[in-house]
């Protein structure tokens, strides 16, 4: 198998836990390997983070990073 057909095997999972519960601030999950890509509920919308499993560190749109989701949270809705 060539490099380009590994591209398709590569894993990609989505799963919508805000689905259950309204009070969760996590409304989507999208693991794409090394990197998850939360979708987060703000006051004034939603924010994109990013979670790397290398590192261990959550990372929020404006590119700053921390080891504590609940801080990252408040961070990347302007809190």
């Amino acid at each position: 198998m060539g490099i380009s057909h590994y591209a398709l095997l590569a894993t990609l999972f989505t799963t919508h836990p805000g689905a259950a519960r309204v009070d969760r601030a996590v409304e989507a999950i999208v693991d794409r390997g090394v990197i998850v890509e939360m979708i987060v509920r703000c006051q004034n919308g939603t924010a994109i983070m990013s979670y790397s499993k290398i590192e261990r560190r959550y990372c929020t749109p404006q590119f700053e990073c921390f080891s504590n989701l609940d801080v990252t949270i408040r961070r990347s809705c302007g809190e």
